[in-house]
């Protein structure tokens, strides 16, 4: 019966014959009507429809890059990424980098890590808290070097693939350099492993369009695209919430609700207005642009639109000026972790008096996101094989990536009497009361206390610009100081490994809680704590 729905049948001679139509739209750029094959006679049922298979799934792969082709953007096959990133390797492994990137008289040797660290920045959500590694400037601009030089427009998703397979291959032409300026002129294993160039991939010549695309004339509502994401799952509530807005104001710009009139002209004025009004060139690049994109973007996906006319744009504004370090100075980290010592004064819940004691002090040892600490149960804080851990979980709140990790817990905490807060088997949230219903899921309760907290520490004088995330970075500053390793750190904070080796095994516990323990004592005049003062209100 499967057989037969997938156009494979058995001829009068004994054959397995199978037949594909190409659509009409592109039969002219493809130069067929349909596509027929045959297979022996000899096969079984289940060797002919293996073969039918991969042959079918690769026609429908042309007849989609065909489509796109019309449409005069491309979206690349997970090999065609790989085999372009390949093609900008073998390009950089050509270009003498070794030689001028020899150390100069008086200069050393270059700061390899810094290097390969300025390949990605962070981006911190104000409102959720959280930070997520994303592709420096220098990443994005090889990329978008990469496509122009070949006269490429690719779909969003491709662009990301393509982004990633970069980011694998920036950080082995580091580590090339690395062994070069080393005197290490050995076989590189990298070059010798890319694939050969992918001819399939559309040259310029293909990727133009031959013929304008028919457009649809019936509307359709940019809202109602942006609510059918919503609903998606694709984007968690509080970013689905975040972005509602930016979507509305595009459509208030345009004057229109229909997302077959949109042109990248639109998008581009729309852009201006943004940066005219003020906004930061990272606000407009992370909140207002995304929300647009992926409702024209599921409008091209249901082939209601020709092409997503918001793919590749660029936001044109003035760079932000930094005028303070993001991490908290040796001063604010006194001043904040001597505060928490102090009695707590006004209308202040129980809970939120521990938080206020404790959460400073474990993101000052752990480098973790505020939210990751104040979502934390009394069942969080446990012994895993010897090592007492702050254990870092999904099933409390939101974490990166959906991911847990176990960070060892430093002695000085433990001689404070955190250990205190540990009860085993006990789902009770440390730093907040238990919500009635369930509570928000756009603005959850360890997110309101993320937020009270960041007041209370605005509240003492502290002018680091991200009063909880400052500890965040802080961590990292402390600990390269200390010589804690790349590695660790990541290990530590739950940052994304760098390269595909990293992403194979894990940290020891052990090796962790070695790491851990190099992080210097914050001196601050506080006394052992007992146990008993540790514990949460019941």
């Amino acid at each position: 019966m499967g057989v037969a729905r997938l156009s494979l049948k058995r001829s009068t001679t004994g054959l397995w014959k199978a037949r594909k139509e190409i659509p009409e739209a592109i039969r002219e750029s493809y130069g067929k009507r349909e596509e027929k094959t045959s297979w022996p006679a000899h096969l079984t049922q289940e060797q002919a429809l293996a073969g039918y298979l991969a042959w079918r799934a690769k026609i429908e792969t042309d007849i989609d890059l065909h489509k796109q082709r019309l449409a005069g953007t491309v979206r690349l096959t997970r090999q065609q990424a790989k085999a372009l990133a390949g093609e900008w390797y073998r390009e950089q492994v050509s270009a003498d980098w070794e030689d001028a990137l020899k150390p100069l008289d008086g200069w050393g040797e270059p700061d390899w890590q810094a290097t390969r660290e300025n390949l990605f920045a962070e981006e911190y959500d104000t409102e959720t808290g959280e930070v997520r590694h994303l592709a420096g400037p220098e990443l994005i601009g090889a990329r978008d070097e990469l496509l122009a030089s070949r006269e490429m427009c690719v779909t969003d998703d491709s662009a990301a693939m393509l982004l990633n397979e970069l980011g694998e291959l920036y950080l082995a032409l580091f580590d090339r350099l690395q062994r070069r300026a080393t005197g290490d002129h050995g076989v590189d294993p990298v070059l010798i492993a890319l694939p050969a160039p992918d001819v399939t991939i559309p040259t310029p010549a293909q990727a133009t369009p031959s013929r304008a695309p028919k457009v649809p004339k019936a509307a359709v509502s940019i809202t109602d695209l942006f609510e059918r994401y919503g609903k998606s799952g694709s984007a968690n509530l509080r970013t689905v919430s975040k972005w509602r807005p930016q979507v509305c104001n595009f459509v208030e710009h345009l004057g229109h609700d229909d997302a077959t009139r949109v042109t990248r002209g639109d998008l581009n004025r729309w852009v201006e207005a943004l940066v005219a009004r003020g906004l930061a060139k990272k606000t407009i690049t992370d909140s207002y642009v995304p929300a647009v994109r992926v409702a024209l973007g599921i409008a091209f996906e249901d082939e209601l639109i020709p092409a997503n006319p918001a793919t590749g744009l660029k936001v044109r504004a003035p760079k932000a000026i930094e005028t303070r370090d993001k991490d908290h100075s040796n001063e604010a980290a006194e001043t904040i972790l001597r505060a928490t010592l102090a009695p707590s004064h006004g209308a202040v819940s129980e809970r939120h008096k521990l938080a206020r004691r404790w959460v400073p002090w474990i993101c000052a040892y752990t480098g973790a996101r505020v939210g990751e600490i104040t979502q934390m149960r009394a069942m969080d804080i446990r012994d895993e094989d010897g090592v007492w851990v702050f254990r870092i979980t999904p099933e409390a709140g939101s974490t990166k990536d959906s991911k847990a990790r176990s960070v060892p817990i430093h002695s000085h905490l433990i001689e404070q009497g955190v250990l205190g807060l540990a009860k085993a088997g006990d789902p009770t949230p440390l730093f907040h009361d238990v919500p009635e219903g369930g509570g928000s899921k756009v603005n959850p309760l360890p997110k309101q206390r993320a937020s009270k907290l960041a007041e209370w520490v605005r509240g003492l004088g502290v002018t680091t610009p991200q009063p909880n995330h400052g500890w965040r970075h802080r961590f990292k500053t402390v600990a390269r100081s200390v010589g804690i390793p790349a590695e660790e750190r990541d290990a530590i904070q739950g940052h994304v490994p760098r390269n595909e080796g990293e992403k194979y095994g894990k940290q020891p516990l052990a090796t962790l809680r070695a790491a851990v323990e190099k992080l210097p004592r914050y001196n601050v005049g506080l006394g052992t704590t007992h146990a008993s003062e540790a514990s949460p209100a019941a």
